[in-house]
């Protein structure tokens, strides 16, 4: 049996009890200012009195004593904050200060007793019906960025989609305390088992029990507290793939299974609103990209949002923007965590060895296949597998992609039996699938497969807030813990370069200039120079003499540079540029610019 946790406190503010100037008489009598109606309980079993600004509790000879922290009280005894008074099946605790409660709404108690649940229920499959409306419920909830706001939002959502009576929303402390966030209604107090608590933590899903909750009734002269039966659900909420806080929440109906996979989906989208600051996610921010712009944060937060579920990403953006990186931060901070994570790059694959390298082969299954092979989805099994630029996969293998991607079912070239995987996929591509769709170079229904969650990575252009971070995380890496400084004129060319190569030219620049330099501080000297500004080269006699010129060089460069990055594709340079195609034709006609023909160096 669970065992019911009372608060009694002395003092102007309302508890789970009254609070009464001079004495609380408790006992199983109808003339108790408590009344417990348990069998262990005498008559008049015992009473708190007040005695100038301390309250003493005397035992008036019960039947079965009267207990303070695990002894028996046979004196009056003059109780201290914390102190816990067993009273039959009752432990009460004893709070004259009420913040001594550390229930952060001032109402709320969350009680866990040691009793081990019966009739655990685990999570099961909830229908589309269920994860629709979780997604409205929630919606209001995930956008919140007050915690609280937030955790209102939840316990809304689980009052309206699940029924549930009372909702406790709680936050694990430093030292594994579970601490109370938010309650609804105010005052909701919710009576559990810490082996429940645990077993949502160990299979990160919602589970429930059969739970008796103890309901105290008041009226100005008596408090009543009553034995129910009732139902206890709890879902972890998840961070990294680590639990940080749990959702409770009690009702006199069972849960069944679907209900359990619809709180589940409750809590993994809210969690990311509700996730705390502090130690908790230091790891996790020290993974995470480094993203101090609106446009990268939002990147961010999507990724940290989607890691916790099992949703196929499709991140989208230049080459060398750092589509690898975050498809690492997602796996870093998913369940799958302690899994592998395997990256292949379908462009670098020769188009006849696609199918092998997915799917695995079978010893003697062709001319040169003399021991069997596993394929990285095999090999990717409990992780994540990334596959980068995508759009470079042959029409041919995308149908067998797909195939694999619908039923998780790999079939070996050579093989008889299918094999099971159990993968997230994560997709990436600097290509745009819609127009790849269009010219018939993409199937269309790979393409609403993969497309479940997309992430657009913004050019290193479009993110300058973010470039001298970056550089000095680049540095740091190519210095290998040796000293080295960024000049602040070095800083400037770098926020001023447009960067067509993004986060991998920029690391290739920074390395250059580290094996190049002259000192520990790096110069405009030390940099390539297609990553100094021309303005910056000095006043030679070659050098722009006016603004116009200077800005007609600097963009005559540019131009070049982007389309010979792109092999004349004026479409992709333009996109680059962050200018439109009819532009870019002007200025190639403006400029006199040889597009087939090689850029500056």
């Amino acid at each position: 049996m669970n065992v019911p946790l009372l608060v009694v406190m002395f003092g102007p503010r309302r508890g789970i009890t009254r609070p009464v100037d001079r004495r609380l008489l408790v006992g199983r009598g109808p003339d108790a200012d408590l009344q417990l109606i348990d069998e262990k309980v005498s008559r008049d079993h015992c009473i708190f009195e007040r005695a100038g600004e301390a309250v003493v509790l005397r035992d008036l000879g019960s039947r079965n004593g009267t207990w303070v922290n695990g002894e028996r009280l046979s004196e009056p005894h003059t109780l201290v904050s914390g102190d816990h008074i067993g009273i039959g099946e009752t432990v009460v605790a004893f709070a004259p200060d009420f913040e001594a409660l550390r229930a952060i709404d001032g109402e709320s108690t969350l009680i866990l007793g040691n009793a081990a649940p019966t009739q655990v229920t685990e999570a099961g499959v909830a229908n589309d019906d269920d994860l629709a409306q979780a997604g409205r419920l929630l919606l209001r909830a995930s956008l919140c960025v007050d915690r609280r706001e937030a955790a209102a939002g939840l316990a809304e959502a689980f009052a309206s989609a699940l029924k549930a009576e009372q909702v406790v929303i709680c936050i694990q402390s430093a030292e594994g305390a579970l601490l109370p966030l938010m309650a609804r209604p105010q005052g909701a107090s919710v009576s559990g088992s810490k082996p429940l608590a645990q077993l949502c933590f160990r299979s990160l899903k919602a589970v429930a029990a059969h739970e008796p909750q103890s309901r105290p009734s008041s009226d100005e002269h008596t408090t009543h507290v009553l034995r129910a039966r009732a139902h206890v659900l709890a879902a972890p909420l998840l961070f990294g793939g680590a639990p940080f806080g749990v959702v409770f929440a009690t009702r006199t109906r069972e849960f069944d299974s679907q209900e359990l996979a619809l709180a589940t989906v409750l809590v993994t989208a809210a969690a990311p609103a509700l996730k705390p600051a502090g130690d908790t996610l230091a790891q996790a921010d020290r993974d995470a990209p480094i993203a101090n712009s609106v446009l990268m944060r939002e990147s961010v937060r999507v990724a940290r949002a989607v890691a916790q579920s099992l949703s196929t990403v499709l991140v989208t953006g230049e080459s060398g923007s750092g589509k690898e990186v975050l498809a690492r931060f997602i796996h870093l901070n998913s369940a799958r965590a302690k899994g592998p994570l395997v990256a292949v790059n379908c462009g670098a694959i020769a188009s006849q060895l696609v199918e092998s390298e997915f799917f695995g082969h079978e010893k003697g299954a062709f001319t040169g296949a003399l021991t069997s092979h596993a394929g990285v989805f095999e090999r990717a099994d409990g992780g994540t597998l990334f596959l980068d630029e995508l759009g470079e996969l042959p029409l041919a293998q995308q149908v067998k992609l797909l195939r694999v991607l619908e039923d998780r079912l790999v079939q070996r070239v050579g093989g008889r039996a299918p094999v099971p995987v159990d993968v997230r996929v994560v997709c990436a591509t600097n290509k745009e699938l819609e127009a790849e769709v269009a010219a018939g170079r993409f199937r269309e229904d790979l393409f609403w497969r993969i497309n479940v969650v997309k992430i657009a990575l913004p050019p290193l252009r479009a993110r300058r807030e973010d470039i001298v971070p970056l550089a000095k995380a680049l540095l740091l890496r190519h210095a290998h813990g040796a000293l080295a400084v960024l000049s602040a004129e070095v800083c400037s060319a770098l926020e001023n370069c447009q960067w067509p190569g993004n986060v991998r030219q920029l690391s290739n620049a920074l390395e250059r200039a580290w094996v190049l330099r002259s000192a520990d501080e790096l110069t405009l000297a030390d940099l390539p120079p297609e990553a100094v500004a021309p303005a910056s080269l000095g006043g030679g006699a070659s050098a722009p003499r006016t603004l116009d010129e200077l800005i007609r060089t600097v963009e005559r460069e540019q131009i070049q540079h982007a389309l010979k990055r792109n092999r004349g594709v004026k479409v992709q340079a333009a996109e680059q540029l962050g200018i439109s195609r009819p532009t870019l034709d002007r200025k190639i006609q403006e400029y006199g610019i040889d597009w087939l023909g090689p850029a500056p160096t």
